[in-house]
């Protein structure tokens, strides 16, 4: 039988040890250091996903108090009839969420995701947020500093620490669908953010929001049939059975 999470003990668990870091960086991971040049996306907020259970722990406990707009429900429906939602969180809390200790699973984990094989095993990671992703050379020029000065430690930290996490076999096969949604996205927009001038800046963050509110790099049968794949890979690595 798949292990489930308990996301009591998730909301208990400090990921990422570094007090006040948002105090070297200006909050970078809690706010959109981009957003001036976004025509349509949030220029203030970021968008914070949780999962179903994980939703329904989170306002079980009351939430955040300072996130007031309700959040918006995204269900995927795979080709095998199993589906799966995420509930998307728009947060302008700019690091002062209320209480801080009821801060999503995202966010506990910034700046970085596991990338991980169908039985939950950690071989690598990934930035947590979607213009992360664009940064050339990123551990020497990023604006997080944990990304700069504590890469490998934060890292090898989450190794250990995500363990619980990831024998939940819902939770890896999320997982294991971002890294193919956030790859999709790096092959279309094919650039560096922090090698632009300002007017090759504006034309990346147009193409950047187009994508994302069009969906185009997700919007093929290959990108489809790959997540099915995925859906069977873990299954089969957790024994068997179904889990959605």
């Amino acid at each position: 039988m798949p292990n489930k999470v308990n996301w009591q003990q998730i909301y208990s668990t400090e990921y990422v040890k570094a007090p006040e870091c948002w105090k070297t960086c200006g909050g970078y991971c809690c706010k959109n250091f981009y957003g001036e040049h976004f025509n349509i996306l949030d220029k203030n907020g970021v968008s914070l996903p949780l999962l179903e259970k994980e939703y329904e722990y989170y306002k079980s406990i009351g939430g955040i108090s300072n996130i007031t707009e309700p959040p918006k429900k995204r269900t995927f429906n795979l080709s095998n009839g199993k589906s799966f939602s995420i509930y998307l969180l728009s947060c302008n809390c700019a690091g002062m969420c209320e209480p801080h200790g009821h801060r999503p699973l995202i966010c506990r984990i910034y700046p970085y995701f596991p990338v991980v094989d169908a039985s939950g095993t950690i071989f690598d990671f990934e930035y947590a947020a979607l213009m992360d992703l664009f940064y050339r050379d990123p551990d020497a020029d990023h604006k997080c500093t944990l990304v700069r000065e504590q890469s490998e430690r934060i890292k090898r930290e989450l190794s250990i620490s995500l363990k619980p996490l990831l024998r939940d076999p819902e939770v890896v096969f999320v997982f294991r669908c971002l890294k193919e949604l956030v790859d999709r996205l790096k092959q279309k927009m094919n650039g560096y953010i922090n090698t632009l001038d300002e007017q090759q800046l504006k034309k990346f963050i147009t193409k950047y929001e187009w994508m994302i509110l069009s969906g185009k790099p997700w919007k093929d049968k290959a990108f489809s049939q790959r997540i099915d794949d995925i859906y069977d890979e873990v299954k089969n690595a957790f024994g068997g059975e179904d889990f959605l």
